[in-house]
């Protein structure tokens, strides 16, 4: 799972808005969780726009807006048969920028968060999106892709975000394309090299919205795969 991310205004995120013909810049935020309101890319129209929706998907189905179910992850192995997932899939999809994102392991009887960040990059996730309601009262959300831990990357969690390669970014926001034909693109793997660094757990706090204090050496750098 991912269940909170960094995004910084840096070269790199820029260079990946002007890959996608985004004319913007986004602002610094840190600890992004669940039920915020996270910078997302779609296409409307055949242009690539950038706006903010809700990292927690609602179905445009559901009666209600609610967090009853873990809706701001979304396993890329059962995207295919899932209720809330199988709709957006296939012409619904976005890219989620992140400077990095974080994941916890146990050590000692308690859980140390480590800082996943690439190594002179920026990754692109890939995520769903939905509209719920109308006028008034619509709310746009999107949900983070999944899929399990590339080879190396087990030793913190079973599972990572999808990071999709910069040669894929054009065909995974491409809503003309059924996603179901997009399926292979969401298997583990690591586009970019990275390294994770432990930090200090006052980040465990979502209201903590300052840069990750890191508190020791890289625990390990892993390769592109």
């Amino acid at each position: 799972m991912c269940g909170r991310y960094n995004l910084i205004d840096d070269p790199f995120t820029q260079g990946l808005l002007d890959e996608l013909g985004i004319s913007l810049r986004i602002q610094t935020r840190y600890n992004l969780a669940p039920t915020e309101q996270v910078p997302v890319i779609r296409q409307v129209e055949e242009k690539n726009i950038l706006q903010d929706m809700r990292w927690w998907l609602i179905p445009h189905w559901a009666q209600i807006p609610d967090t009853r179910y873990s809706m701001f992850n979304a396993k890329a192995e059962t995207l295919a048969t899932s209720k809330a997932f199988s709709g957006p899939l296939k012409h619904q999809r976005c890219i989620i920028p992140a400077s990095s994102f974080i994941e916890w392991r146990t050590e000692e009887g308690h859980k140390q968060p480590y800082s996943i960040q690439p190594i002179d990059g920026v990754f692109a996730f890939a995520g769903l999106w939905d509209q719920w309601g109308h006028g008034r009262e619509t709310i746009l959300s999107c949900t983070l892709v999944t899929t399990a831990a590339a080879p190396g990357m087990e030793q913190i969690h079973p599972r990572q975000p999808v990071m999709l390669p910069p040669d894929l970014w054009a065909r995974w926001l491409d809503p003309v394309i059924d996603g179901h034909r997009l399926m292979p693109l969401l298997s583990p793997s690591l586009p970019c090299a990275v390294q994770v660094v432990p930090i200090d757990p006052v980040i465990n706090n979502s209201r903590h919205k300052q840069a990750p204090l890191l508190i020791g050496p890289a625990l390990f750098q892993l390769d592109a795969n």
